[in-house]
């Protein structure tokens, strides 16, 4: 009943119409049912007098037409304009955009009252409408509360409105999806009442009521599904991965030898991850961290925890710390070597450009059990490297592998062990980290088969780092000057754009005529030039001349986002800032985080444009609470790069609602243990 078709006679329409709603996938009766309204229009209060309008909220007010005409603007656009009155001879003008028609329509309607809904803006001294809905039977439409949907393929969302009544009867029909318990426990009305009174609303409570029972649905459908599926990988690993006891004591001669004091954020984490692998089933957890909070140590001390544990009880297991590009990979395996080597513990790094000959010495050392910890990029996911006793799985910047790789990456394992055990695979303990802060809300459904463990508490001895948005042509001389000074102070600087060649379409700064300008501003230093188009081996050497301080300035796309560590570049400057996300800004704001010297971040808006999205920059360094900003201005799957391989597309349920996901999920889990 409800996959049935739309047609034009059930829709009482022409096929125009029906081809409109086809191309934007509305193509059933219930695809037309699941269509619901973003809000609704309170016309049970109409306003007869201008003085009663709020300029926050939408407004539906009856007044007098004055006049009404068409006309053309400067950029040859056609404007509808009408001037109303109201009942105490008060003005106001209404705007219209392409509707031709509009004026003919309401000119029989000169010196009659109308009913009108929009949103109003006081400039200019003036009160002003844009684009508001026109009503001119009153009988119809006064004292309603009238759902309001999304405009799409020209259909005005009145259209959509006038055609609900053609498939109420359908509603009625609709079946139950929660819990019985679930219902009686929050007095839900049911699936088909709350449908209804989503489409049909007779008062703001009936809306509101509609909604939180329709978000509750749709939140616990992706979260049953999320929880079943960690349950089932819980179930599946039982007795299958490596049972690792805590060790209290060698856990704190651990952080005791390190040359600085972990935060309470970190000692939770890692306390997390270690009661995780006590446990007889694979450890499913992810680590999301600030940058620079120190989730790489936390790894480092579950690595060696882990592995020389495991050899008083079995055997010394191995463990494999797989990064998303090359340059991460070498500056963790640099810095990681001299940790595991206090703990006599064997350690290689395997990336694309080791030679054929060092790849064969490191995979036979593998196989042979002559290696414990092995440093690599996803590159290298070949048949023919094989472990001989991995158990332990951690992948750095997690958000950048595709979701196959990561299933691959967590099964990996050798033959013999395949051969071993039932299903032909063992589970190893699985760590996923990403430098991404995910509101926690948003994080529960992004990564629905994992536990979740965060780091948002930053090292006490690290500066802040100073950040300003440019807003002239006058302060960007003085940050010029500015930078030459840290620069004959012996500093470095990163300089970033958002493309790497000119574009006839898009005026924007670009890596490479950036790199043109600051060359001749900044002679005689050193500036170079850096993006994603290079050779794998030319960025390298790059980076080994930045590093050794032969460049002063490198003039870049966003390749630096991805972890680059460079001690003695203390100056961020970014072009065409508003072009970035936060997230991205602050990722890029953070390559410079230093805490022996004082550091800078500068952003260029063009046109000098300081929005309220730059200026949260200088305000916070918190970059979960920029997140939080940048969740509000966009799709979420667009924020953190996962329509890679499934999305959800919610219809009526706030994503950033943490108290209902919270409490759903708490539902969930009762109802699994029962």
């Amino acid at each position: 009943m409800f996959s049935t078709l739309l047609t034009k006679q059930i829709l009482h329409t022409t096929d125009n119409y029906i081809k409109s709603l086809n191309k934007w996938w509305i193509l059933t009766i219930w695809d037309l049912i699941n269509f619901f309204p973003k809000t609704i229009e309170d016309r049970t209060n109409v306003l007869d007098s201008f003085s009663f309008v709020n300029i926050k909220e939408k407004n539906t007010i009856l007044v007098k037409l004055v006049s009404i005409d068409n006309t053309k603007t400067s950029g040859w656009k056609l404007l509808t304009k009408a001037i109303f009155e109201d009942k105490n001879w008060f003005m106001s003008e209404w705007v219209w955009f392409n509707r031709n028609y509009l004026a003919k329509e309401l000119n029989k309607f000169i010196w009659k009252k109308i009913i009108l809904s929009g949103k109003v803006k006081y400039e200019y001294w003036k009160l002003s409408f844009v684009s508001p809905e026109i009503e001119t039977d009153l009988s119809k439409t006064s004292w309603e509360v009238i759902p309001v949907y999304s405009d799409f393929n020209y259909i005005p969302w009145t259209w959509i409105l006038s055609k609900m009544s053609n498939i109420r009867e359908y509603i009625k029909l609709i079946s139950e999806t929660l819990p019985e318990n679930i219902i009686k426990k929050y007095n839900f009305i049911s699936k088909s009442e709350a449908i209804e009174k989503l489409h049909f609303p007779k008062s703001k409570h009936d809306f509101e009521l509609a909604r939180q029972r329709l978000a509750y649905d749709e939140l616990f459908e992706i979260n049953y599904k999320s929880i079943s599926k960690k349950i089932e990988k819980q179930n599946l690993s039982e007795w299958k991965a490596i049972c690792v006891p805590l060790n209290v004591e060698f856990i704190k001669e651990i952080i005791s030898a390190l040359p600085f004091e972990l935060t309470s954020h970190q000692k939770i984490s890692l306390f997390q991850i270690l009661k995780d692998m006590e446990k007889s089933h694979s450890m499913q957890r992810l680590l999301q961290w600030d940058v620079w909070t120190g989730k790489t140590i936390i790894a480092a001390i579950s690595i060696i925890h882990s592995i020389l544990e495991s050899e008083k009880k079995w055997n010394k297991i191995q463990a494999c710390f797989m990064c998303p590009t090359e340059i991460l990979a070498r500056q963790h395996f640099e810095w990681l070597e001299k940790i595991f080597s206090n703990y006599s513990l064997n350690s290689a790094l395997l990336v694309w450009s080791t030679t054929k000959k060092q790849k064969d010495i490191i995979k036979e050392n593998l196989k042979s059990w002559n290696i414990d910890i092995i440093i690599w990029t996803h590159a290298l996911l070949e048949e023919d490297v094989i472990f001989n006793n991995l158990w332990f799985v951690i992948i750095d910047e997690q958000h950048r592998f595709w979701v196959k790789q990561r299933e691959i990456l967590e099964r990996y394992s050798s033959p013999p062990a395949r051969g071993e055990l039932e299903g032909g695979l063992i589970f190893p303990h699985s760590l996923n980290m990403t430098a991404t802060p995910i509101p926690r809300t948003l994080a529960l459904t992004l990564y629905w088969d994992q536990d979740l463990s965060i780091i948002n508490q930053y090292p006490v001895w690290r500066k802040t780092i100073w950040t300003k948005v440019a807003s002239s042509d006058q302060e960007r001389q003085n940050i010029e000057l500015f930078v030459r000074n840290q620069i004959e102070s012996w500093r470095q600087v990163f300089w970033i754009s958002p493309l790497v060649q000119e574009s006839e379409k898009i005026d924007l700064a670009n890596a490479i005529s950036t790199w043109q300008s600051l060359t001749e501003i900044f002679s005689p230093f050193k500036v170079w030039l850096l993006h994603w188009k290079m050779k794998a081996s030319e960025k390298a050497e790059i980076m080994r001349q930045f590093a050794n301080n032969e460049i002063q300035i490198l003039s870049s796309t966003s390749v630096v986002e991805v972890w680059v560590n460079i001690p003695n570049a203390t100056i961020m400057c970014i072009e065409w800032a508003e072009r970035f996300w936060l997230s991205q800004l602050h990722q890029f704001r953070w390559r410079v985080w230093r805490w022996e010297f004082q550091s800078y971040c500068y952003l260029f808006p063009s046109n000098w444009y300081k929005t309220d999205r730059l200026k949260a920059m200088e305000k916070t360094a918190n970059w979960f609470e920029l997140a939080e900003i940048d969740l509000e201005l966009r799709w979420p799957w667009e924020v953190y790069w996962v329509r890679q391989s499934w999305e959800i597309e919610f219809k009526i349920a706030d994503i950033k609602d943490l108290e209902l996901v919270s409490q759903i999920r708490e539902d969930i889990e009762e109802l699994f243990k029962k």
